[in-house]
């Protein structure tokens, strides 16, 4: 039995695509049929019903299905268990992170690790949380570092950093006299805000929401796409905002913004989320500890 024709069976039944299944696996089209039709004839059987509503798993194929995944998993964990039997790590980790640790947190993470384990390749993809969450639940990542608690029976998850939301401004501002202001006040002032659907915004109107306050209470100046571009129109005087801790703390020690302290910030964790079947693989085991390692010494 071939790995690579059970690796491509499995994607294609997850991506319910060939295109798309070769895409994830580096192949081509072609090639992905050519490995379904010899898994199908060495089984004997039909594995996939290609009619018009797509591409669908036969009952045999779900079988099959099912099988592959936990003999892929069985797989991963078995390199894994050989490289820590050789005294080292080998293969390659793939993490899932939103933006701000993503950016900020798994960068430094990741460097701890291979000072370790300098054969393993750590690859990183960063999207929206809920991006990152469907490419683990489809087995195209093998960890997640979100800003969301996930309740699963098969995908486990558990707190690893702690940031918080603080108000941000021009170096030379009002607030930045101001000894004492009442929250309201913020009203005064034009914002600099994340776009629709990102993490940072969502938190900012549950924080608003907590202190009586909606989006449609302030005057927006400005949406923007990234955590960076919102700092630099902030530093240029478009307005204020609520960021990230972790991104704001180096923007202010170069001088470029400053943090309202005036406020009690409003804080959050980030979670690493694992499959519950491959927690204990010892890529994963030994990753999850670096990060535990980290967040104790926080």
């Amino acid at each position: 039995m071939n790995l690579k024709k059970l690796e491509a069976f499995i994607m294609v039944v997850e991506k319910n695509s060939f295109s798309e299944a070769a895409a994830v696996l580096k192949s081509s089209q072609p090639s992905v049929s050519l490995k379904i039709k010899s898994l199908e004839d060495e089984l004997g059987f039909e594995l996939l019903d290609r009619g018009v509503s797509g591409i669908r798993p036969t009952p045999a194929g779900m079988v099959v299905y099912t099988a592959a995944k936990d003999i892929a998993n069985r797989w991963r964990m078995l390199e894994g268990q050989l490289g820590e039997f050789q005294g080292t790590l080998t293969g390659t980790l793939t993490i899932g992170a939103s933006t701000i640790p993503g950016t900020y947190l798994l960068p430094g993470w990741v460097k701890n690790f291979r000072s370790l384990f300098p054969k393993v390749d750590v690859k990183i993809e960063i999207g929206d949380s809920k991006k990152i969450l469907e490419k683990l639940q489809n087995h195209q990542i093998d960890a997640a570092i979100i800003g969301m608690k996930v309740e699963s029976r098969l995908l486990k998850s558990k707190p690893v950093a702690l940031d918080s939301l603080v108000l941000v401004s021009p170096v030379e501002h009002p607030l930045v006299q101001t000894a004492s202001a009442k929250f309201s006040q913020i009203q005064q002032y034009d914002f600099v805000l994340r776009e629709e659907g990102s993490g940072t915004r969502k938190m900012m109107e549950h924080f608003l929401a907590e202190k009586g306050l909606s989006l449609e209470d302030l005057t927006v100046a400005v949406s923007i796409g990234s955590t960076e571009s919102v700092i630099a129109a902030v530093e240029a005087g478009l307005g204020i905002s609520f960021i990230s801790r972790l991104a704001a703390m180096p923007a202010q020690r170069a001088g470029r913004i400053k943090i309202i302290d005036t406020f009690e910030p409003y804080e959050r964790e980030f979670y690493l989320v694992t499959h519950t079947d491959a927690e204990n693989t010892p890529m994963i085991r030994q990753f999850s500890e670096i990060i535990e390692e980290n967040h104790k010494q926080e």
